[in-house]
């Protein structure tokens, strides 16, 4: 799940920087499908996994927003 996969991305981080100061930087982009639940959880995923940087970007690139409209 999410979880694990966060996990696994800050370990790969802390092995790419050496560093444990440095760890993984999480950009949340709710879409407008997005409720306010769906938000609460991926911020309890941030705190569960320690995710101590983080921001929420309700902002879309050309590219992000052709692959939300395709699902």
């Amino acid at each position: 799940g999410i979880r694990k996969e966060l996990l696994s991305r800050k370990k790969s981080v802390l092995e790419y920087t050496g560093d444990k100061t440095k760890g993984i930087i999480v950009i949340i982009k709710p879409t407008k499908k997005s409720n306010y639940r769906n938000l609460v959880d991926i911020l309890d995923e941030m705190a569960i996994t320690e995710v101590e940087t983080y921001a929420i970007v309700p902002e879309f690139t050309p590219e992000e927003t052709k692959l939300i409209d395709i699902k």
